[in-house]
């Protein structure tokens, strides 16, 4: 996975999940993305459409043998000198060359800018239909940059949730504030941030009784603050804001017709 994967993007996002059905994340970078993969249902689509992918990859690929001068350019590129043949005939080595190209032709194919696979000379058509109403997300991280929180509104269900990964330790009299900024208005508190386990709060009425709240609800700014135990008393008066930005907009992918 690469550094410089951003998991507060969408577009990283969708590489993480292929690399993730791939099985190339490290150990740190794996549990990085189960944080989000755990509470955002739009991600694991992502995953799962990724899953079936490479399950049809790995059906319709068909073993192909590599020519007799590869190996010993190989084994020539690496240093090796006699005896080679040894190394050369290892069972692991054809495994693990085999497994990498295999996972290189997949990236290559399936690649998310194309909108074709194509597996066996068929042109799989990766048109999508209507999306559902979208999933946002927002990623706040800590100064190791890992997950701190995971942020998730479902316009649907008029509601956030907020899952704690690993924040920064603060001071006994100090918490992480949420706010939502929409149509350019005052800031509206979304709650204090959990130090440990999940928070909900239902959208309330002065976001829902705006016109087309839902469009301004995606368009709108989220902003994480530092206050007082009792909070900011409005939002004009927040704090020092510690993390701001735009939500991800996390619609279900494109439905794959073969």
């Amino acid at each position: 996975m690469s550094d410089t994967y951003n998991l507060s993007q969408l577009d990283d996002i969708d590489l993480a999940a292929a690399e993730y059905a791939l099985g190339s994340l490290d150990a740190q970078q794996k549990a990085a993305f189960e944080a989000l993969l755990a509470v955002s249902h739009d991600t694991q689509v992502k995953v799962a459409q990724w899953q079936q992918h490479v399950q049809t990859g790995l059906h319709d690929f068909k073993p192909v043998a590599a020519p007799k001068t590869l190996w010993p350019r190989i084994a020539d590129q690496l240093g090796h000198q006699p005896p080679w043949q040894h190394w050369l005939n290892s069972l692991k080595l054809w495994q693990a060359v085999s497994a990498s190209a295999l996972a290189l032709s997949l990236v290559m194919a399936l690649s998310p800018w194309t909108g074709i696979v194509n597996i066996d000379q068929q042109k799989v058509n990766l048109s999508a239909l209507p999306y559902a109403s979208p999933d946002l997300n927002y990623v706040m991280y800590n100064t190791d940059n890992d997950p701190a929180w995971i942020i998730n509104a479902s316009i649907a269900q008029q509601h956030v949730s907020v899952d704690t990964i690993a924040p920064d330790l603060l001071g006994a009299s100090e918490v992480c504030e949420l706010w939502l900024i929409v149509d350019s208005q005052e800031p509206i508190s979304l709650g204090i941030l959990p130090k440990k386990g999940r928070m909900q709060v239902t959208l309330n009425e002065q976001i829902t009784s705006l016109p087309s709240w839902q469009k301004l609800m995606q368009e709108g700014k989220v902003v994480i603050s530092i206050e007082g135990i009792e909070g900011a008393n409005s939002g004009y008066d927040m704090g020092p804001v510690v993390s701001e930005g735009p939500w991800v907009r996390a619609a279900a992918g494109p439905i794959i017709s073969i």
